[in-house]
C-alpha cells in the first residue's frame, strides 16, 4: 500500500490528536487546580481528596512533560498556580492567595519538572531520586520557615494542639459505643501514644507520603504519556536505588538507636524517608516479576493490594535495602 507523498509548504490533514494537542495545556492545569482547591475549600472531605487525591494530581502535568517538555509544563504550572490564586485572593486576601498559588505550584511542578528531566535523556531513576529529595527538603524547609515568617507557633506546637483537641472526642465517641473500660483505656493509650510520634516526627511522616505519593505522579505519569519514546524508559519495574543509600539508612539507623533529643529526631525523620524509597524500590522488583509470571492485570493487581500491608510491607522494604548486593533483577533473568 502507498501513501501520498507530503508536498513541502502544504498543511497536513490535523489528526484527532493533533487537535487535542490546543487543550492539554489548559486541561493539565486544571485537573491539579480541582484536587487542591477541593483540599483548601471543601470542610472534612477535602482531607481525604487531599492526601487521596494529590498523588494524581501532576499526573496530567508529567504526561504534558514527556510529550511536549519542560516549556509546556511551565506554562501549565503559571495556569495552575494563577487560578490558584485567583480563587483564594477574594477570601483570604493577596497574600494568602499568592502564597497558596506558589505552593500549589512545587506540589504539582516538582513531579513533571524531574519528569522533564527525564525527557532529556537523565537517568530515569536518578530523576526521580531528585524528585523525592527535593521534595523532601524544599516542603519540609517550608513548614518550618512559614511560622518564623508569619509569627504563628511552630507545625509541632500546633499539631499537638489540634491531636488533644481530637483525641478526647474520638474517645468520648468510643464510650458511648459502650466500650469497656479496658478496652477504652488501651485505646486512650495508643492514641496518645500515636500522637506523641507524630508531632515528634512529623518531618518524616511528610517525608513517608511525599515518597510514595511521588512515586504514584512520576510513573502514572509516565504510563500515561507512552507511546513517548521517554516515557518508554520511565518504567516502574526499572526503579533502582543507588548504593550508597544503603549506608546512609544503616547510619541513620545507627543515629535513631545511639543519640538523644533533636539529633535522633531527625535521624528517625531521615529513617522513615529513606524506609519509604526502600518499599517503593521493592514494589519495584516484586513488579518486575509479577509482570512476568502473572500474565492477569487482577493477579499482579492483587499482589500489590497483598504486600502492601504490614508485615509484609517490612519484608518489601528489606527486598529493596539488599537489591543493591543482590540485584535481585539480574539474578532472576540467569535463572
Amino acid at each position: 500500500m502507498t501513501t501520498a507523498e507530503h508536498v513541502p509548504g502544504e498543511e497536513l490533514p490535523r489528526t484527532q490528536d493533533d487537535r487535542f494537542r490546543r487543550w492539554e495545556i489548559p486541561l493539565a492545569a486544571w485537573f491539579p487546580v480541582l484536587v487542591l482547591a477541593a483540599f483548601l475549600l471543601v470542610p472534612v472531605l477535602g482531607v481525604f481528596i487531599g492526601l487521596f487525591g494529590w498523588p494524581f494530581a501532576p499526573v496530567p502535568l508529567v504526561r504534558l512533560a514527556h510529550r511536549r517538555g519542560a516549556g509546556a509544563v511551565a506554562g501549565a504550572v503559571a495556569l495552575c498556580a494563577a487560578v490558584l490564586a485567583v480563587l483564594f485572593v477574594p477570601a483570604e486576601g493577596w497574600s494568602a492567595g499568592i502564597a497558596v498559588g506558589l505552593v500549589g505550584a512545587m506540589l504539582v511542578g516538582l513531579p513533571a519538572l524531574f519528569a522533564a528531566r527525564a525527557r532529556r535523556d537523565e537517568d530515569p531513576s536518578r530523576a526521580f531520586l531528585g524528585l523525592c529529595a527535593a521534595g523532601l527538603v524544599l516542603f519540609n524547609g517550608l513548614l518550618l520557615a512559614l511560622p518564623l515568617l508569619l509569627g504563628g507557633p511552630p507545625v509541632g506546637v500546633s499539631l499537638k494542639a489540634v491531636l488533644d483537641a481530637h483525641i478526647p472526642a474520638a474517645l468520648e465517641s468510643y464510650r458511648r459505643a459502650n466500650m469497656d473500660a479496658v478496652t477504652l483505656e488501651q485505646m486512650r493509650a495508643t492514641l496518645v501514644q500515636a500522637g506523641d510520634l507524630t508531632v515528634r516526627y512529623w518531618p518524616g511522616l511528610l517525608g513517608v507520603y511525599w515518597v510514595l505519593a511521588s512515586s504514584v505522579a512520576y510513573y502514572a505519569g509516565a504510563w500515561a504519556a507512552r507511546p513517548a519514546l521517554s516515557a518508554e524508559n520511565v518504567r516502574f519495574e526499572r526503579l533502582q536505588v543507588p548504593a550508597g543509600a544503603a549506608g546512609l539508612f544503616v547510619a541513620t539507623g545507627a543515629g535513631f538507636a545511639l543519640l538523644q533529643g533533636t539529633a535522633r529526631s531527625i535521624a528517625g525523620d531521615v529513617l522513615l524517608a529513606l524506609a519509604a524509597l526502600y518499599f517503593v524500590a521493592g514494589l519495584s522488583i516484586i513488579c518486575h516479576f509479577a509482570r512476568r509470571w502473572f500474565r492477569a492485570r487482577i493477579l499482579r493487581l492483587g499482589l500489590y493490594v497483598l504486600v502492601a500491608y504490614f508485615p509484609m510491607s517490612l519484608g518489601v522494604a528489606l527486598v529493596g535495602l539488599f537489591d543493591w548486593y543482590v540485584h535481585f533483577r539480574q539474578r532472576g533473568e540467569k535463572e
